[in-house]
């Protein structure tokens, strides 16, 4: 996975909204970063570099985490995407 250093300014501006976004659906949910990582079968140091944007993450890793808030929470993509 490559670093935050090693791609575009836009991109680290992308990464770190989604992580914001992805962090609040979390605290919405009173869960901590670990629990919701396992229950969504994600690995915690992904999820938790997902939601600090501090890594070009796996798409397969953020299609878990969007599968996770379409199933149980009946999120959609043009929610979590919205103003990023």
């Amino acid at each position: 996975m490559k670093k935050t250093d090693k791609i575009s300014t836009e991109q680290q501006e992308f990464m770190i909204k989604l992580g914001k976004k992805l962090k609040k659906l979390r605290l919405d949910q009173n869960k901590g970063y670990e629990p919701l990582a396992e229950e969504m079968g994600v690995a915690r140091n992904t999820y938790y570099a997902i939601e600090e944007g501090r890594l070009d993450f796996q798409f397969s890793s953020l299609y878990q985490i969007l599968l996770y808030y379409k199933r149980h929470h009946n999120i959609t993509l043009e929610e979590i995407f919205k103003d990023l």
